[in-house]
């Protein structure tokens, strides 16, 4: 299974966070920054150029703002939603 790698020890806003996650799996430019636009890009697919299976590992948001962390935590449980409906994607969240 391929791994996506995300290192978060920079990221001071959500478009860091985004950022970081779209050019891991090559998304488009006009991607959609929320959680309805990562469902159709990582589930339904056809999208990014990065598609399922793979896991995603996050690390480095220990000093991160709250509102990154924020964003990082209800990311993490986003794809273990998708992971308990069978999609073939999982996620380690460190920090």
């Amino acid at each position: 299974m391929r791994k996506i790698v995300l290192d978060g020890t920079t990221w001071r806003t959500r478009d860091d966070f985004y950022d970081a996650f779209f050019k891991a799996v090559a998304a488009p430019d006009w991607h959609g920054r929320n959680f309805n636009a990562l469902r159709d890009s990582i589930v339904t697919g056809h999208i990014n150029q990065a598609e399922l299976p793979y896991t995603i590992n996050i690390s480095g948001i220990e000093k991160a703002p709250t509102e990154v962390k924020d964003l990082v935590r209800d990311f993490c449980d986003l794809i273990k939603e998708f992971h308990a409906e069978g999609h073939e994607v999982d996620v380690t969240c460190q920090g």
